[in-house]
């Protein structure tokens, strides 16, 4: 079923969905190409931006510059739960906030610890989202399509949609 939701709501659905994934793929079209770098998100703020960890030493912690265009793809297959979030990306150079984001599992990326020279804080200023996020199990999801393919009449899919967030 399409839910499309506004502002408050679609920063609650957006916060919710990430925090169940965490990882993904972190997208920008460069050169006449899709590149992409998986990523760790440590925070969706108030706002509905992602915030992430970065090395100065890494191509997103040398390329981005003030608002570079990016995409960030979360997936779980095993949940049927699916997001893209577009946007634009900033390194933001702010101590409060590298404070505020570290967590003792950051020392896997970052041994030095949060006052590691090289560690910086990366903002993803959300434009727009859309989501896909089926309740049911993979046995659910199977025998309604079974279901669908047997009656001809189309399968549930769950519910998708687009978050509006400003």
């Amino acid at each position: 079923m399409e839910k499309n939701l506004q502002n408050s709501e679609a920063i609650n659905k957006l916060k919710s969905l990430v925090e169940d994934i965490r990882f993904c793929m972190y997208t920008t079209y460069e050169n006449g190409k899709i590149e992409s770098r998986p990523m760790t998100t440590l925070e969706v703020d108030e706002g509905g931006n992602a915030w992430f960890f970065t090395s100065k030493h890494t191509e997103i912690g040398q390329e981005t510059g003030s608002g570079e265009n990016v995409t960030l793809i979360y997936s779980h297959p095993g949940d049927n739960t699916y997001l893209s979030v577009t946007g634009y990306a900033t390194i933001v150079e702010d101590e409060q906030k590298k404070e505020e984001l570290w967590s003792p599992l950051s020392k896997a990326w970052f041994p030095e610890g949060k006052d590691d020279p090289n560690l910086v804080v990366l903002k993803v200023t959300t434009d727009e989202a859309a989501y896909w996020d089926s309740p049911s199990s993979k046995m659910v999801v199977f025998f309604s399509m079974v279901k669908a393919a047997v009656t001809g009449h189309q399968s549930d899919p769950g519910d998708h949609g687009k978050l509006n967030l400003a």
